[in-house]
């Protein structure tokens, strides 16, 4: 009995190492068959991935194809649509640029691809204004612009060619301009100037109005008041300037009154006739100043003459002109024996620096020298140097410097002889149109 216990037990053990030897070599089998299961799952799901992604980049079928089965309004090319499937195609899966439609407004796009929309006022000296609803007036460099669309009718101005008017359209090397005639295709380079065609006249001009007021109460009373104003008309081939600059200043006269104790205005105008991109003339410029502190109760002069640009560059305007004029001048008194109304001719020259040294300051300076008789005042200019700081797009902070000089200023009928020179410092803001 007892062998038969033992030898029963010796066969279940014997059983059971037979049955682990013969699981044992197959698990790697297994293991190795199941790894290469996934392998091959994870290369045919990214095959699948690369299959998707191709299929989604390229553009539609129609797109490729030119079939007309559905038009985006706003996928406009220089005279072409783009084409898009009536399914709804994304504007962005298409091969062509988006082009807004010109309707209601002008567009600009800018070398680095954003666009402006607004309205154009003109393009003077490399100089692109554009006012914007949003952004305002905007002064931009003609070479920051690539590409530009608008509704109205434009005049063009080009080199050696006369003012063409019309629908405008530029790109980066092509003028495009079409009319009741025809169409006409010129080289962007040869672009010297453009503005409205003058639907609207007020589309034409461009206006900045500068005030300064200071007043004093108490133990001293005054009031000082300063006003500069500057009007441009600009067609393509013309520019008409006007500029005007006034100062009242009044105190206390010791018994509650004001007495005035400078009072000088001056009144400039001037026509450009544009030749060239560098040159133009002047047909007929004119001064009207008045300042009876420096005993001049009238002095109006006109002539003609000519100018040139220096430099025309986005950050640099420098322009020279000059020519003969006529000056009577009216003084207010004279010693006994003398003309109280002075004419005699005269050389003008003048020079004006407009510069931007940065994005919101800028520079101007214009230099007048007239030239005349001893009796006319001999040497006379008039300097103003100006730092314009921008506080919003049509607000400006005001700094100018002022100095008028009369190289030989008349003695009045008391015997006394006005100083030559006048100096002052005006501090205003600025309102730009």
């Amino acid at each position: 009995m007892f062998r038969l216990v033992a030898l029963s037990c010796l066969l279940v053990v014997s059983l059971v190492v037979s049955a682990e030897e013969a699981v044992a070599p197959s698990s790697p089998a297994k293991t190795a068959s199941a790894e290469q299961s996934m392998d091959a799952e994870s290369k045919a799901a990214e095959n699948e991935l690369k299959a998707l992604e191709k299929t989604v980049k390229e553009p539609p079928a129609t797109a490729a194809s030119g079939t007309d089965e559905g038009v985006s309004e706003n996928e406009t090319t220089e005279g072409a649509e783009t084409e898009a499937e009536q399914s709804g195609a994304n504007v962005s899966q298409t091969s062509k640029p988006w082009i807004p439609e010109a309707k209601d407004y002008d567009w600009v796009q800018l070398t680095s691809g954003e666009w402006l929309k607004g309205e154009i006022k003109a393009m003077y000296k490399d100089s692109l204004e554009f006012d914007s609803d949003k952004l305002d007036l905007l002064n931009i460099d003609w070479k920051d612009v690539k590409y530009l669309k608008t509704p109205r009718r434009m005049q063009v101005n080009f080199e050696g060619h006369e003012p063409v008017t019309g629908v405008l359209q530029v790109s980066s090397d092509s003028v495009f301009i079409s009319h009741d005639y025809s169409d006409e295709k010129f080289q962007r380079s040869d672009l010297v100037s453009l503005s409205p065609a003058g639907d609207r006249e007020l589309d034409l001009w461009a206006i900045k109005f500068t005030l300064g007021l200071n007043v004093r109460k108490g133990n001293t009373d005054q009031v000082d008041y300063t006003s500069k104003f500057n009007a441009k008309r600009r067609t393509a081939k013309s520019r008409f300037i006007s500029d005007y600059i006034g100062n009242i200043s009044r105190t206390n006269a010791g018994e509650g009154g004001l007495i005035e104790t400078i009072n000088n205005n001056r009144l400039g105008a001037s026509l450009d006739i544009y030749a060239s991109r560098y040159f133009y003339y002047t047909p007929v410029f004119g001064e009207y100043y008045r300042d009876p502190f420096q005993n001049i109760d009238q002095r109006i002069t006109a002539g003609v003459g000519v100018g040139y640009t220096l430099f025309d560059k986005p950050h640099l305007e420098w322009n020279i002109n000059g020519g003969p004029a006529f000056v009577t001048t009216k003084y207010l008194s004279v010693l006994e024996g003398e003309e109280r109304r002075v004419d005699a001719g005269a050389l003008i020259l003048s020079t004006d620096i407009d510069t931007e040294i940065s994005p919101t300051l800028d520079f101007i300076f214009k230099y007048n020298i007239q030239a005349a008789r001893a009796d006319a005042g001999g040497y006379t200019h008039h300097i103003i140097a100006t730092f314009e700081s921008e506080i919003t797009g049509r607000l400006d902070f005001d700094i100018s410097a002022i100095w008028d000089r009369i190289g030989q200023p008349t003695e009045n009928d008391s015997g006394e002889t006005p100083a030559s020179d006048d100096y002052r410092l005006v501090v205003g803001i600025t309102y730009t149109y």
